[in-house]
């Protein structure tokens, strides 16, 4: 019998924000708190409770889990399946919201609580920073040791990244919450168990024993997987067809480009015009130094099939890396 995996939306929302769940959310939060050596919580409110007529139209959308400890401190707890477009900026907006909607006009700042993001990708966020669990605070650029405010942290734990179970930078309370996660849906009662460390988790464990069960919430969780599955397919149909049109483009306007200019130089000016369209926040003088000296078409031509089968500029610029080191 298939399970729903722990990841779809409706699940870890139920999850998190059911009748009950405060010890299920003060559990992954102190998890994830005490891998970054930062103060636990003791205890926490929930502020967005599960709504199961919010799954009912079978829109997908992206639902936040928020809650407040007792002391104030604001929690922002994400899952995050696909990489979107300005998700970064949506995780600063939802953060930033939470953190100045606190005040009513008039009203002291030292009355500001801290907000804590987390986010739990899919995905690899930060292709340069080797950790599953990374933290976030404004901090100087000089000596980041010298942080500005820590009235704002961001946590990406990307469950992507290496063995799970032998990820020994991971704290073991953290490490299980993520094997959870992970691979929850393919365990058994008695395997779930096992990864049990505190009441908390304890709790998540037999709430979803009991969603798998359910006929209705199962058969929802299962139906948001399959239009989830559906939307990736349709997006990946349209954007294996743009990136074709796109590769057709930009030989072309390379070639044009290339009678009046000469070949190599318009190849380039080609690469770059659409490097800043694929990447419109990428650096592209790194791109160009690499370049400076390179007058192959063909390598130049394959340098566009790059941008486009690229999801990083770090993975493009790679790519060029390897390609130009393979001609010598």
């Amino acid at each position: 019998m298939e399970n729903p995996k722990l990841t779809n939306d409706l699940v870890f929302s139920f999850l998190m924000t059911s009748a009950g769940s405060e010890p299920v959310v003060q559990s992954f939060v102190n998890a994830t708190l005490e891998d970054a050596g930062r103060p636990l919580t003791k205890s926490v409110s929930i502020l967005s409770p599960f709504v199961i007529s919010s799954f009912n139209s079978g829109k997908l959308s992206i639902l936040d889990v928020k809650a407040q400890s007792v002391n104030g401190q604001y929690f922002n707890i994400e899952m995050q399946t696909v990489n979107k477009t300005g998700f970064h900026n949506r995780i600063l907006y939802y953060g930033s919201k939470l953190y100045s909607e606190q005040l009513t006009s008039g009203e002291d700042y030292t009355l500001l609580n801290p907000v804590v993001s987390i986010v739990v990708a899919q995905f690899v966020m930060f292709p340069n920073l080797p950790g599953m669990h990374n933290v976030f605070t404004l901090a100087s650029e000089k000596n980041p040791r010298v942080v500005f405010s820590d009235q704002l942290q961001v946590h990406s734990i990307e469950l992507t990244k290496g063995n799970i179970m032998s990820a020994s930078e991971i704290n073991p309370s953290l490490q299980n919450w993520i094997e959870f996660l992970n691979n929850g849906h393919l365990k058994s009662e008695e395997e779930l168990t096992e990864l049990i460390t505190d009441p908390g988790l304890a709790m998540a464990v037999e709430k979803y024993n009991s969603l798998r069960q359910d006929p209705q919430l199962r058969e929802l969780a299962l139906a948001r997987e399959k239009a989830e599955r559906d939307r990736r397919a349709e997006l990946s149909f349209a954007r294996n067809e743009g990136l074709e049109e796109g590769r057709a483009e930009g030989r072309a306007e390379g070639r044009a480009e290339g009678r009046a200019e000469g070949r190599a130089e318009g190849l380039k000016d080609s690469i770059f015009k659409r490097f800043i369209k694929r990447f419109p926040n990428g650096g592209v003088s790194e791109l160009e130094q690499i370049l400076a000296s390179v007058s192959d078409e063909q390598i130049l031509s394959d340098i566009i099939d790059y941008i486009f089968d690229s999801s990083s500029e770090t993975e493009l610029l790679e790519k060029v890396q390897q390609r130009l080191a393979s001609k010598s």
